[in-house]
């Protein structure tokens, strides 16, 4: 079970959204603190009772910086999910270099969202650029001559690509969508120059990267 402590000035709007798209007996998800107030979680939260922080970027009377280095020297095990509206790049890398594990907008899908938690609570920084990906894809020649860096999500949908997996397939196994994985696999071949999913699969075997 990932248990989520949200920090938010529209407190009961955004626990009742989590609670509407995450059932703990469906998702393994569930909300077991909340408050609108950073000194008040520094003060009196019990962090054997969550395991991970949503916290958002913009609350009023509070300074982004302040509020995630608050929680990082109180609560330096437990991982930072900034949850906003602002979509700025800059704010993104500032919450990331300061130690946030995913920088999430409020409008992300539930598929994307719930994959930001797993992945996070497994100790991974979720950070994609899926508005653009083929940035997101270091190609690189290392000195053993490996040409291609990728994502732990492109990774983990070339390795079911790889086995065989139809992209519904894939969309379930990963909890992103179906028109996600198409998308990844798409700007990825224009990344690789292939013009299909077989050339993909033979470049990435043929490097060692499956």
């Amino acid at each position: 079970m990932i248990r989520l402590y949200i920090i938010e000035d529209h407190l009961t709007f955004i626990v009742s959204s989590f609670r509407f798209l995450f059932r703990p007996q469906r998702d393994g998800i569930s909300v077991t603190g909340s408050s609108s107030f950073v000194d008040e979680v520094v003060k009196e939260a019990d962090p054997n009772s969550f395991d991970i922080f949503i916290l958002d970027l913009h609350i009023p009377d509070h300074r982004p910086l302040d509020n995630i280095r608050k929680l990082k020297a109180r609560f330096p095990d437990k991982p930072i999910v900034v949850f906003t509206q602002d979509k700025s790049s800059s704010w993104k890398t500032k919450m990331i270099q300061e130690g946030a594990m995913a920088y999430i907008t409020k409008d992300a899908s539930r598929e994307e969202l719930k994959l930001a938690l797993q992945k996070v609570s497994a100790g991974d920084i979720f950070n994609p650029s899926f508005t653009n990906l083929s940035a997101a894809i270091k190609i690189e020649v290392s000195d053993d001559g490996d040409p291609l860096k990728m994502t732990p999500l492109q990774i983990e949908i070339i390795k079911h690509l790889s086995e065989g997996l139809v992209h519904k397939q894939i969309s379930d196994k990963t909890g992103v969508s179906r028109s996600l994985v198409e998308k990844i696999l798409k700007d990825f071949r224009q990344v690789c120059h292939v013009k299909n999913n077989v050339e993909l699969i033979n470049l990435l075997t043929k490097t060692g990267r499956i």
